[in-house]
């Protein structure tokens, strides 16, 4: 059975730290409301990317997004940004890896190729295209979630929620 827990974190805490992330000052609450910072949207050049970021600004402009643990991990589904991949599990990513070392290098190879070649399917774009949208346009982290997908988090909130994610577990 599923343990779920609201987390508890002040509107007023100003999220730093963990190699520079927010350096502009938003606060918690602020973020909350819009996960894509303005100093972002305005660096966006691709129209993809534009979108997918004002989409999840909208979705949690009026509530803002509530960050929760299932199962002592944190589940980042609120700050999901564009499309979301299903990922391997234990039994399917052994197969994929074939003969290749199991390590966090070669399990993330495989989880951030889906979510890339899944952005690029979706969109049209190139791998290579789909990367730079999610790092450098949208300035977002791959996130294997608790929740068994894979999808992009503004990488304030992905380095600032410590967790124990998707390649932790499959080490084990």
């Amino acid at each position: 059975m599923e343990r779920k827990e609201l987390c508890i974190i002040s509107d007023s805490d100003i999220p730093s730290g963990s190699g520079g992330i927010n350096g502009e000052g938003y606060t918690y609450g602020q973020l909350r409301h819009q996960p894509i910072i303005a100093e972002i949207l305005q660096r966006i050049t691709h129209p993809i990317a534009r979108q997918m970021a004002e989409d999840c600004n909208e979705r949690n402009r009026k509530d803002g997004f509530t960050m929760y643990k299932v199962d002592g991990e944190y589940c980042f589904e609120g700050l999901r940004v564009g499309p979301k991949v299903k990922i391997p599990s234990k039994e399917e990513l052994l197969a994929l890896l074939g003969n290749q070392p199991i390590n966090a290098a070669s399990i993330r190879n495989i989880t951030y190729t889906l979510i890339r070649e899944e952005l690029a399917r979706l969109y049209g774009t190139s791998v290579q295209e789909a990367a730079d949208i999610i790092g450098n346009q949208l300035d977002c982290a791959p996130h294997e979630d608790i929740s068994g997908y894979i999808f992009m988090v503004p990488n304030w909130a992905h380095k600032w929620f410590r967790h124990n994610g998707y390649v932790s577990r499959m080490l084990k």
